[in-house]
């Protein structure tokens, strides 16, 4: 998917403009000149330049492209479903692990993507299973990151 440029820039200098309204109750750090809204702001002014400069731009070829140019992955079903399957098991996985757990979210999701790539439910599911094992031992018992355990909480190790 190809947008205008103008449209990248006027998303930027909202961003921006966020930024710059969001910061601005920021507390001042006692004894310095300058406080925690500094940074953030610098960042936001880089972004408004940025965004004027690509609306500049972008006006400039307004007429001579189209504002949304769709890719064509987009005009494939298959292809787009795959692409909805991804955002809605990662949707999936934010509102339910909490409640179901890693070990009981991930494997239904991972199924569903394997399945989606033309793999038998016979071979998707144990390879489902065996992957969010061994992620949940690569994240959880190595890296020491805290996954949720959401119904097994009374049975996590």
């Amino acid at each position: 998917m190809k947008f205008n440029d103008a449209l990248i820039g006027f998303a930027l200098v909202l961003f921006a403009g966020l930024i710059l309204w969001y910061t601005r109750d920021f507390p001042p750090m006692p004894g310095q000149e300058f406080g925690p809204s500094l940074f953030p702001r610098f960042i936001a002014c880089g972004l408004l330049a940025c965004g004027v400069a690509l609306m500049v731009s972008g006006a400039k070829r307004w007429r001579a492209e189209p504002a949304v140019e769709l890719s064509d992955w987009l005009r494939m079903p298959r292809l787009f479903v795959n692409f909805c399957l991804v955002v809605g098991g990662m949707v999936f996985y934010i509102l339910l692990s909490d409640t179901l757990g890693f070990l009981f979210t991930m494997p239904i999701v991972l199924t569903v993507w394997i399945v989606a790539l033309k793999t038998r439910w016979t071979i998707a599911l144990p390879v489902a299973v065996v992957v969010t094992l061994l992620i949940h031992y690569i994240f959880y018992s190595v890296l020491k990151v805290p996954l949720p355990w959401g119904v097994l909480t009374d049975f996590a190790w």
